[in-house]
């Protein structure tokens, strides 16, 4: 029994500095239109395949120092690596964070996709916090960059802070490279937590982009130096996360050269615990929007404005710990733009399995 309990408490040592967590997405996709291909898309892919080691290489009277590397081998022929940072937390009113890690402006973005209760993130995430493919900057990198932030909370409660700030200098130009002019972006968000499950939270961040050999410069409508290009972005929202109900909702908005873009988002859901460890049922709705240039759609320049509006439902359903399957469906709508089959309305459906370790 002696010998048992030493080896428990050397494993929880070991635990205690390495830490191999990860998970593995696939995914199924049907879509009755889209910008590149007029007959729809219908196909099995590999989404996501990532792996995390963390651990705290000291905790003491000093405070804590804890690490993260995070990968995902689906991009691995292009950036790999996500997260390879170093924590300091003296104290919970002060911590500062020093490598390349997930910009934690918007609540969305802060999401980890093993545990979002939709399958695709809103289009104002996307769009504007470097999350997609169609960033409005050019920039799919997971909303991720290299720097340093502080952070930190007071008036504490337990398990949470009622006020919290995060606040970062990045290169501003994503994953696994070096800046490639002399301007940093600067953020910072503002939180207000009346309780464990809900928060309020205020964000701006101040960029200038490196927009040399864009092919389609024209479109920001910049005069000035293509080395220099404003990229600034700014918003707010709340979020619930209960363990029977969830509620979400941001707007974001963003000057990038002189485009004007704004995205806003609103969802909402209903989980149910199953009786005899059965595992959770989920079912949530989002309505998505987004502008890409709504300073003419708001003077109805019906030529250059091009609205995306989503509509979509989830269901999921988890019924051990490492292991989720969620089924979605979306109506999606432009305006003043269409998809390639030259319609305003196209469907989609999603069936993603998500399988943890």
């Amino acid at each position: 029994l002696a010998k048992t309990e030493k080896k428990v408490a050397a494993w929880s040592k070991f635990q205690q500095y390495f830490k191999l967590t990860g998970f593995i997405q696939g995914q199924y996709e049907w879509h009755d239109g889209d910008r590149e291909n007029t007959t729809g898309v219908s196909t099995f892919s590999l989404r996501r395949a990532r792996m995390s080691i963390t651990g705290d290489l000291y905790k003491g009277k000093a405070g804590k120092i804890d690490y993260r590397f995070y990968f995902d081998f689906v991009r691995a022929a292009k950036n790999p690596i996500l997260d390879m940072w170093i924590k300091y937390q003296p104290c919970k009113e002060f911590a500062v964070q020093f490598g390349q890690f997930k910009n934690p402006v918007t609540f969305e973005a802060s999401i980890s996709p093993s545990k979002y209760d939709f399958v695709d993130f809103s289009y104002a995430v996307c769009n504007l916090a470097k999350m997609g493919a169609n960033d409005v900057a050019g920039l799919n990198v997971t909303a991720r960059d290299a720097g340093f932030m502080f952070l930190g909370g007071f008036l504490h409660r337990e398990g949470y802070s009622i006020i919290n700030y995060h606040i970062g200098v990045l290169n501003g130009n994503g994953l696994n490279t070096k800046d490639n002019n002399k301007s940093k972006d600067i953020f910072g968000r503002f939180t207000l937590k009346p309780s464990k499950d809900l928060a309020f939270a205020l964000y701006y961040q101040w960029g200038e982009a490196n927009f040399t050999g864009y092919s389609n410069l024209a479109d920001y409508r910049w005069t000035g130096n293509v080395e220099y290009v404003d990229t600034h972005r700014w918003g707010g929202g709340f979020n619930y996360d209960g363990k029977k109900a969830f509620a979400r909702g941001e707007y974001i908005a963003g000057l990038t050269g002189s485009l004007i873009s704004e995205g806003a988002y609103v969802e909402a859901g209903k989980r149910f615990n199953l009786a005899e460890n059965r595992g959770m049922i989920w079912a949530g709705g989002m309505v998505d929007y987004f502008c890409r240039n709504c300073f003419d759609y708001t003077k109805r320049d019906t030529k250059n404005a091009a609205v995306d509006m989503r509509y979509s439902v989830c269901v999921g359903y988890t019924p051990v710990k490492y292991f989720r399957v969620q089924l979605a469906y979306s109506l999606e709508h432009r305006i003043n733009h269409t998809f390639a089959n030259n319609r305003p309305f196209g469907n989609g459906i999603k069936l993603m399995a998500t399988g943890l370790f």
